[in-house]
């Protein structure tokens, strides 16, 4: 689904909003215009039937109507104004923001025409130019518009800085992520937004004091464990027999890889390892992960379909993901171990049997129902599976002909 920013879904927003309040503001003016006309056209009319009755009130009676007789001259009205009405006997003109009724010579008819038709107003003299007392102007329509237009562009505002605010408390958000030190937040609100980084910065405050315990504990481990090791290697130095020798060497070698494994454990969890990725040829990678093991590897068998294919990675963490999983495939197999490579994946196969779904999921340490030796900790492939996945690869199992092969998908 594509990403839409609120600040421009709500910045169309208010654009449409305005683009179709003005257009229903110019619309309803024009048909307040047209009535107005049609309104003053009417009173006209009757103006006129009351001059051809002559009353002697007339000018109070055309006052109630709103017009009065006109002094202007007929012919600037006619060549200067804008007509908008008419009929066969005067025309309806605007001219500097008013209305007049100006007569007009009435047209030839055909005689039989004129049978249906009222008679035309006689007056003595020249007939009269009727003129509206009001001014003709739409400044109260443009005054509602602007009002309008101001408001919204003023609620728009307001809404685009609570937004920004939102987006300020993202990229500090953010920001906090990337640092090692817990920084607060700082967003001068008083609403909702003010209340929400103060509950971050709370909560993020009891992370990282729960950060710091945990890298606080994991440190006095290791060094509490390191101190026996080295005495142990120390000692198993002085033996004299080689029978006794050469197994305790292996058994602290082992305990100090396991420290090591779990230095990385903590920092994959933690997410503070940083992948250096460069260009190496995959067999210089596997050699080196070859180099790492601890156990015999005579049993290994590399099958290339391809030469010296080029991968993108970490040297020591991705021969570290292959270690494991060579380590796991020497460990739990009594044949020989099938490293087959291509353009496309890399795979260890062993023989052994089908993993059961419990010891499937790469994504946790630990998972196991019962630990034991025979079953380890599930720790290799746990390492493996996230130093694979931040490759951006995917480690794959599948069990073929009574192998289990572990596919790495470059």
């Amino acid at each position: 689904m594509r990403k839409v920013s609120i600040i421009t879904l709500v910045t169309v927003f208010f654009a449409l909003t305005i683009v179709v309040i003005n257009i229903a503001l110019i619309l309803e003016y024009k048909r307040q215009v047209s009535d107005l006309q049609l309104f003053a056209f009417q009173r006209f009319v009757m103006g006129m039937k009351m001059m051809r009755d002559m009353p002697e009130d007339l000018d109070e009676q055309l006052s109630k109507l709103g017009i009065r007789v006109s002094e202007k001259e007929m012919k600037l009205l006619q060549r200067e104004g804008e007509k908008l009405f008419e009929d066969p006997f005067a025309d309806v003109v605007l001219y500097e923001k008013k209305l007049y009724f100006v007569p007009r010579s009435p047209p030839s008819f055909p005689p039989n025409a004129l049978k249906n038709m009222p008679p035309p107003p006689h007056f003595r003299g020249p007939p009269p130019i009727l003129e509206d007392k009001g001014e003709f102007s739409a400044g109260r329509v443009w005054i509602l518009s602007a009002v309008v237009n101001v408001l919204l562009i003023l609620f728009f505002v307001i809404v685009l800085r609570k937004l920004l605010g939102l987006r300020k408390l993202k990229s500090a958000i953010r920001a906090f992520g990337n640092e090692r030190e817990f920084k607060p937040i700082v967003l001068e609100s008083a609403d909702e937004l003010g209340e929400i980084a103060m509950e971050f910065n709370q909560a993020m405050e009891k992370i990282h004091h729960l950060k710091e315990a945990r890298t606080l504990f994991l440190r006095n481990i290791l060094h509490e464990l390191k101190t026996p090791i080295m005495k142990g290697r120390i000692l198993s130095q002085s033996l004299e027999n080689p029978k006794k020798k050469e197994p305790l060497e292996r058994v602290f070698t082992r305990l100090e890889s396991l420290l090591g494994e779990m230095v990385k454990v903590e920092k994959l969890t933690s997410n503070e390892w940083v992948v250096d990725k460069k260009e190496y040829r995959l067999v210089d990678v596997l050699d080196h992960a070859r180099d790492l093991l601890m156990s015999d590897t005579s049993r290994l068998k590399v099958n290339a379909n391809i030469e010296a294919p080029i991968v993108c990675v970490d040297f020591e963490l991705f021969a570290t993901a292959l270690k494991n999983l060579l380590d796991n495939a020497l460990k739990y197999s009594v044949g020989e171990v099938e490293v087959s490579i291509d353009d496309k994946q890399i795979g260890v196969c062993s023989v052994g049997e089908k993993l059961h779904q419990e010891r499937l999921d790469f994504s946790k340490a630990f998972n196991r129902e019962t630990e034991g030796a025979p079953n380890g900790l599930g720790l290799g492939l746990y390492i493996a599976n996230a130093i694979i996945t931040k490759h951006g690869f995917a480690l794959k199992y599948l069990h073929v002909k009574g192998q289990n092969c572990f596919v790495i998908v470059i």
